[in-house]
This record gives C-alpha cells, structure tokens and sequence, in this order.
C-alpha cells in the first residue's frame, strides 16, 4: 500500500516541476503541498518517505520548486533519514542532489533527527547536497543535518551545500543575476573523506562564479561542523559581505577549516567572522584569508592552530583567544604580502609546540605590510622565539602589549624588526611591557640586514628578565640614518645600540 502511495504521489511530483526548459517549477492543481507565499511544502505530499530506503530525490525537489512557483514558502523536512542521490542527466542542475534559483525559500527541518543523506556513486563529478544557484534570493537552510557519508567516487567539488555556482541559463537570465541573502542556520555537517582514494569537498562552499554572478549577504550561523573531508567553509572568488557567528568546527576536518582564498578572481570585501570555536586540526592554520578586504575577527577561540593572513586590507583580528600548539614556525597570528591598516588588538596568545612568533608581519612576493598595528594584546610564548616580529613594515606601531617568556629564550626577543626585504619606515614602539623568569635575548631588537630603520621611537616600555633591553644592529654602515627617539623607558639593563644615536631620557 505504501509503495502504491508513494508511486501516484511521485506521478504527482513530476507534473509538478515541469520546467518548460527554464527550470522554473509549475505547480500542479491541487497539489496538497502549500499554501502559497509563505506556506508549508511538504516533501511527504509529493511522495518522499522518510526511513524506507528509497530516493527521495524527486519528491523533495518538487516541493523546493513548488515553492519557488509559490512566491516562496518553507520546505519542511520531518524527522528521519531523507535519501538523495545526484540528479541525472539534463536536470537543472546535474552538479547536485537539490538545487534552487528561486526567491524566498526556506528548507527547514526539525533538528538534527531530519537527516538529508547524499548516497551512491558520483561518478567522480563536482556534486552538491543543496546548491543555491545564480538567481536565488532570500534562501534559508536551517534545522537539519547533512550526512554524505554514504557516498563513493566523489570529486574535489563534492560539497554538502554549495552557495553559488556556475548554473545559470540565459533563458531565464540568471546569468547576470547574484546570489543573495542566503542564511544557513542550525545545520550539523557529517562530511567525511572519501574511500579508496577519491577526493572530496567542503561542508560549506561559497562562489561567485563570474562578476556578473556574485555571493551576496550570506549568513552562516549556528553550525556544528563534526567532519568535513576539506574545508569547513570554504570561500572563493566574487564573495561580498559574509558573516560567520557562532559556529563550531570540530577536529575532523581535512584542510583549514575557514577558508577564504579568491582564488580566479578579484578581492573578496566583508567578513564578519565572530564567535566561533576552532579545534585543534592537523592543517597549519585554523582560519585563512587571502586578497581579502574589511574583515572583522572577532571574539572566537582558537583551541590548537592559528590565523593566516595573505594580500589583506583593513582587516580587524580583534577580542580572539589563540591557544595554539605550532607545527611550523610562522606566527599564531601570521600575515604576509601586503596588510594594509590590518589591526591586531587586544587578543590573548599563547603558543605551544614548535617555537615561533606570537604575530609575525612580513613581505612576500612582492607584497610589502603597510600602517599596521599591533597593540594591546597579550602574548605567552613557551618557545626560543620572538613574541611580535615584522620585517620591512611600513609604518607599524608595537603599542601596550603584555608579552611573558615562560622559559629561557636565548634567541627570543619580545619585539623584533628586521630590515630584510625592505626598510623599516616610521616605527612605534610605545607602552609595551616584555618579562620572564630566565633570560630572553632582548625587549626590543631592531636589525637593519641591510635595508635602513628610517623613524623609530622606542617609549615608556619596561623590561625584566632580559640579557638586553634595546638591542640595535647593522650590516652595513648607514642602517639607522636618523636617530632612535628613546624616551621614558624602563629597562632592567641598559640598551645596547652602539650603530644608532638614542634621544635623550632613556
């Protein structure tokens, strides 16, 4: 009788989304799904069985493009296990299980008992659980979890949910149309790696596939990320104003388990990364960011590896707790490239395993830091290193960090610049203060190898502990033209900066 049911009621979901080539459901007459904008459409009225083994592929989309047809509505998914398989040839969308253009439309189930199983060969193809599509507007996924653990022969592009995409027809126009206030609420992800060699996606994958495709207004909130064969999220090209709050990402996930690399294409603009919780991970950073502009980071705890930062402007890391134990040398807070007006404020930073820098600044490919700050945080480094150091910063100003060395740091100093790359220009050094128990190499070391410090001032630090507290050096004559202004200082020895004239009141 249920297999009697399920065939008229799946007879039923095909009249439903018939497209008519644009891929724009029409909903059938009389369809008992709905009620118009707004209304409630549910999979089981188009012939999905929760728990019964079967796809259920076809009902559900029905009732997502019954709802579109609608003006929108919510797809409401009850309890049980939902089991989709990739859509098949000339579909809509044949990169995934599910798929909408539409505006308006909510896919909500009812917590994490509603389970949407991806299952089956993908025939090593780029696949989706859920992709929203160029066209889609006001879209919410919420209260439910994916599972796609059940797959094989997936691809580097097997996503659970993709937020944009390259489907798009000039039919219907969505060529040249975004994606848009897109919200994903409440969603527990279970994405493992693939079996037998194969490769596999994000939990998350958010793409602006052309300039004139562009994310917009995304809403990333209240997510558990348990396992994610590569990244957690993960962020390309053409992505604008994406807030992330209040997330878990747990240790299983492949890669860096935020992602943000705008890769093909311009810079991304607008981040709001805050609240979130990042476990320990086998990947050298917890969080990336790469040709981004105006991010703000703000209030997440980093439990076992750090941030990155590449090609970076106006990016705010603000209120975070790094608790981090390194694989690698580069900083718990690592920028390189440019950084302009990039600020590192008032976090807590304490480092663990191999020996680094709490915040390292440097030039790379080209790439020079600019107007950054440092200030106000506070810095334990376990290891023989130096707590903040920059190389051939632009205008950079070290202001009122705590920094604590744990253990003898021969080769450590609290802040350390270097003239590698290129010059060090205008430098502020004011308000910090450097201590530890055995000795550290220096409070402040300025190193001019053999590019020049032009403009530094070193005022009102305080040292203990230190086998130096102002520590100057040069590889060849002319490494510090103008003199270091060193005033009001506190030092438990007295500087050490023969190659430097120092102003008055040291």
């Amino acid at each position: 009788m249920k297999r009697s049911k399920r065939r008229m009621l799946l007879v039923t979901a095909a009249i439903a989304t018939l497209s008519l080539g644009t891929g724009v459901a029409v909903q059938a007459a009389g369809s008992r799904a709905g009620s118009g904008p707004g209304g409630c459409f549910d999979p089981a009225a188009f012939g999905a069985v929760p728990d019964d083994g079967a796809d259920d592929r076809v009902p559900v989309q029905a009732a997502i493009d019954a709802a579109s047809a609608a003006g929108g509505g919510t797809v409401c998914l009850g309890t049980g296990r939902w089991r989709v398989t990739r859509a098949p040839v000339g579909s809509y969308n044949r990169a995934a299980a599910l798929s909408t253009h539409g505006a308006r439309v909510t896919f909500s189930g009812s917590g994490p008992g509603t389970v949407l199983e991806l299952v089956g060969d993908q025939q090593a193809g780029a696949v989706s659980v859920i992709s929203i599509d160029p066209g889609a507007s006001d879209v919410t996924v919420e209260r439910l979890k994916i599972d796609t653990s059940a797959t094989t022969n997936t691809d580097e592009q097997t996503h659970a949910i993709a937020i944009g995409s390259g489907v798009c027809t000039t039919a219907n126009g969505t060529c040249s149309m975004p994606v848009t206030d897109v919200t994903v609420r409440d969603v527990v992800f279970a994405h493992p790696p693939a079996t037998g060699g194969a490769r596999k996606g994000d939990c998350i994958r958010v793409l602006g596939n052309t300039p004139a495709t562009p994310v917009k207004r995304v809403t990333i909130t209240g997510a558990s990320f348990v396992n994610c064969a590569r990244s957690g999220i993960g962020v390309q090209r053409n992505v604008f104003s994406l807030a992330v709050l209040g997330n878990h990402f747990g240790e299983l996930i492949g890669d860096t388990a935020f992602d943000g690399d705008a890769t093909g294409g311009d810079w991304d603009d607008g981040l709001r990364l805050e609240g979130n919780s990042f476990a320990d991970s086998t990947v050298t950073s917890s969080v990336a960011l790469s040709t981004y502009r105006h991010a703000t980071i703000t209030g997440n705890t980093f439990s076992g590896k750090g941030l990155a930062l590449y090609r970076t402007e106006d990016v705010v890391v603000t209120g975070n707790t790094f608790d981090v134990t390194a694989g690698t040398g580069g900083g718990v807070v690592d920028s390189q490239n440019v950084a302009t007006r990039d600020k590192i404020t008032g976090n807590i930073i304490r480092r663990h395993g191999v020996p680094g820098p709490g915040v390292r600044i440097v030039p790379h490919s080209g790439g020079i830091p600019a107007q950054v700050t440092v200030s106000g945080n506070t810095i334990v480094a376990d290891g023989n290193a130096d707590a903040i150091y920059g190389d051939s910063v632009h205008e950079i100003a070290v202001r009122d960090n705590d920094i604590t060395f744990t253990e003898a740091a021969p080769d450590g100093s609290g802040i350390a610049l270097q003239g590698i790359t290129g010059p060090i220009e205008s430098a502020m050094i004011t308000g910090n203060t450097v201590t530890g128990p055995g000795p550290y190499f220096a409070a402040v070391r300025l190193d001019s190898r053999p590019e020049p410090f032009r403009g530094v001032t070193v005022a009102l630090n305080s040292s203990s502990g230190a086998t130096r507290s102002l520590q100057c050096s040069q590889r060849a004559a002319g490494g510090f033209p103008p003199s270091i202004v060193s005033t009001g200082n506190r030092w438990n020895v007295a500087p050490t900066c023969p190659v430097a004239t120092l102003g008055s009141g040291q």
